[in-house]
């Protein structure tokens, strides 16, 4: 039986407009809270007190220490091979250890007093620039119990950046981990409203320079620990002062793909109402109040923070980790985050999942053809046993069994956000490790907008609208995206969506209708399922000199099947009847991959510019657009090759792992220039 997944709304829709689609089971409303009647976040805490006190909550691992190995490096010099040593350091981390849901809420309602007495008062601003951390949600929820608002600043912001948080929303206090002091000890003298600061740090010690950091700070601002500002609330109690539903919770800086970061005012109530959606649909595949979830990604992007705060109100234990010590590889002495915790669920972003199929294929493809047959063809028919709901899990113990290890053996489902996924990336890690679901959300509507169901099969969409949204799509016509075809700009409208963007009325206008729709900018596509297809995002897609639009964002995703490439930003414009690229390939693997290909060349340095393996990468990439059935003005034409990992502190990617294109652009000039010269010559 055909599985529907949502349901057009009667009596909508026009010659321009889709009719309005809303999730199956709730299609005669709209979720605007989590149940029962809860419409502040603060308040999802304490329904995990009542229902579950002594229920581990909360969990992170102590950094015990650091271990450093010296490794030896071989790699050719004029065409001899040389060796050289290199010093690592690894963590050494404990083992879990956990709040319960009484000691969170006793943490945190004793910090929002300390806060109280420090003179900060409800709707005060809290600025969080920490890493992925409990103690980044305790300061959240202390701030939370005496209706405080928090501004989220990524931990890799550039001082720019942060000083721009601060000063546009007005924060009264900076909550940082002690490694982040010496930045804002350098911007301090910058910084307009702040009071106080507030800071924790790793039980192994204080990291290098972060003691004089601050003694600087401490001679212009009132600086404590989290402990010591939990302790003055302690001596100092206070009963809880909970927000409106409506009060703003979080001024959200989004991660700033171009110009400086927007903060995005997002309630109480929007936040809850997700939690009120995802809970609608996801009960049948979680144990509550015994699964656990792995949470590493930035708290500040809505992503992690939406889903930090389901698990919270719904009995979903939360254990922290870092991207530098998820696996085993990755520390020392102990097991990596997610051998250690174990998760039922997890989260990533495409660039994770990209890194580790790579990984996972490049051993596939060096064992023998028995063992490449065998994998590939598992993969294969678990996903179409799976599509037909047949029995398929028989393989998990033969053909999978080390991927699945490798993650603990309990995973259940993975989540993937923040872009589109490819394909193949999601079929292989569906069969290989568990049910890979894609969503689809913004800053912009509390997080969530759009999810598959762990059960669904199908590839290629982000399932149906999130219970706390309904949705529509719009005619764009000059990219020939027309709503008659089930084509169109994503519109949604529901109480997620974000009170405006922080002094800048102007664009908040822009994106948000006069009766409340908010245009997310990605093309959309229903299936005949009723699930959303992402197909395109509007301000890629570009026109060539042919007439035709291609969509740079889609081209991407595609690309990045190839195994050569870490990271690939396409570009084109109205000179060119094809496209071109700028490839991303790490330094430490180049060399390696040369030799693999057989390119032969003098030194490292010289193998992004070497002719011959810029070649062999195009023609790569080339057999991927021919495999993947891309048209000819899709195809790339040329490629260049920098070999400078792209990463949030170079300013290449953002804190959420997406292109800074323009910043690429620049960054690569040169190369773009060079080009565009040779596709001239090649025209003529």
């Amino acid at each position: 039986m055909t599985v529907i997944y949502s349901s057009a709304v009667p009596q909508t829709g026009s010659e321009t407009e889709t009719p309005t689609r809303r999730f199956h089971t709730t299609a005669d409303r709209v979720v605007d809270r989590a149940q029962p009647d809860i419409t502040n976040i603060y308040a999802a805490l304490l329904r995990g007190r009542d229902t579950k006190p002594d229920y581990k909550s909360l969990g992170k691992r102590d950094v015990l220490g650091t271990v450093t190995e010296e490794k030896t490096v071989q790699h050719k010099v004029d065409g001899k091979l040389e060796q050289t040593t290199k010093e690592w350091s690894f963590f050494k981390l404990s083992e879990y250890k956990w709040m319960s849901y009484a000691q969170v809420y006793e943490y945190t309602k004793n910090l929002g007093a300390g806060y109280l007495k420090l003179g900060l008062k409800p709707k005060s601003r809290v600025l969080i620039y920490a890493p992925t951390s409990r103690e980044w949600q305790l300061c959240a929820f202390g701030a939370f119990s005496q209706s405080m608002q928090i501004v989220t600043a990524y931990d890799t912001l550039g001082e720019s950046g942060l000083l721009h948080a601060m000063n546009q929303a007005k924060v009264d206090l900076v909550f940082l981990k002690a490694d982040q002091m010496p930045t804002f000890a350098r911007i301090m003298d910058e910084v307009e409203t702040v009071k106080h600061v507030v800071y924790y740090q790793d039980l192994y010690g204080m990291p290098k320079g972060c003691e004089e950091a601050i003694e600087k700070v401490r001679a212009k601002f009132g600086v404590s620990t989290i402990d010591e500002t939990h302790d003055l609330g302690r001596d100092n109690p206070v009963e809880l002062a909970l927000p409106d539903g409506q009060d703003i919770a979080l001024v959200m800086y989004t991660s700033g793909s171009t110009g400086k970061p927007k903060g995005v005012l997002v309630c109480h109530q929007g936040v809850m109402s997700v939690a009120g959606g995802i809970h609608e649909f996801i009960q049948p595949y979680l144990e509550y109040y015994n699964d656990v979830v792995l949470s590493y990604l930035p708290l500040s992007h809505v992503l992690a923070f939406f889903v930090d705060v389901y698990c919270i109100y719904s009995g979903l234990a939360v254990g922290y980790g870092t991207p530098r010590t998820l696996t085993d590889e990755s520390v020392r002495e102990c097991q990596g985050d997610i051998k250690a915790l174990r998760p039922m669920v997890m989260l990533g972003v495409p660039q994770v999942w990209n890194t580790i199929r790579a990984g996972m294929l490049k051993q596939v493809d060096k064992s023998s053809w028995l063992v490449r047959k065998l994998f590939y063809g598992a993969v294969e028919l678990k996903n179409t046993l799976r599509g037909y709901n047949m029995p398929h899990n028989f393989m998990d113990s033969i053909v999978f069994k080390k991927t699945r290890e490798a993650t603990g053996g309990r995973l259940k489902f993975v989540i993937t956000g923040g872009a589109p996924i490819n394909r193949n990336v999601q079929r292989l890690m569906t069969a290989a490790l568990c049910p890979m679901i894609q969503g689809f959300g913004l800053t912009e509507a509390s997080g969530l907008v759009a999810v598959q169901l762990p059960s669904d099969s199908s590839f290629n969409n982000v399932g149906s609208p999130c219970p706390s949204v309904e949705m529509k799509l719009v005619d764009v016509p000059e990219a020939k995206y027309f709503a008659r075809n089930g084509q169109g700009e994503v519109y949604i409208r529901g109480p997620s969506i974000f009170k405006g963007y922080l002094d800048n009325e102007e664009l908040t206008k822009e994106t948000v209708t006069e009766d409340g729709w908010l245009k997310t900018g990605d093309i959309g596509e229903w299936t005949e399922q009723g699930q959303l297809s992402i197909i395109d995002r509007r301000k890629n897609l570009v026109k060539l000199v042919s007439g035709e639009y291609i969509a740079l964002e889609a081209l991407e995703s595609t690309y990045k099947n190839s195994l050569f490439i870490h990271n690939i930003c396409v570009f084109a414009d109205s000179r060119m009847s094809q496209p071109c690229a700028v490839v991303n390939i790490d330094e430490n693997l180049i060399a390696h991959m040369a030799d693999e290909a057989g390119v032969h060349y003098n030194n490292p340095s010289e193998i992004a510019s070497n002719k011959q393996f810029i070649a062999h990468v195009l023609a790569d990439l080339q057999q991927v657009a021919k495999r993947n059935n891309l048209a000819k003005q899709e195809t790339l034409t040329a490629i260049r090759i920098d070999s400078e990992l792209w990463s949030p502190e170079n300013d290449r990617l953002t804190p959420a792992m997406k292109l800074k294109r323009s910043d690429i652009r620049d960054h690569n000039q040169d190369k773009l220039e060079d080009m565009y010269t040779q596709m001239n010559l090649e025209s003529i």
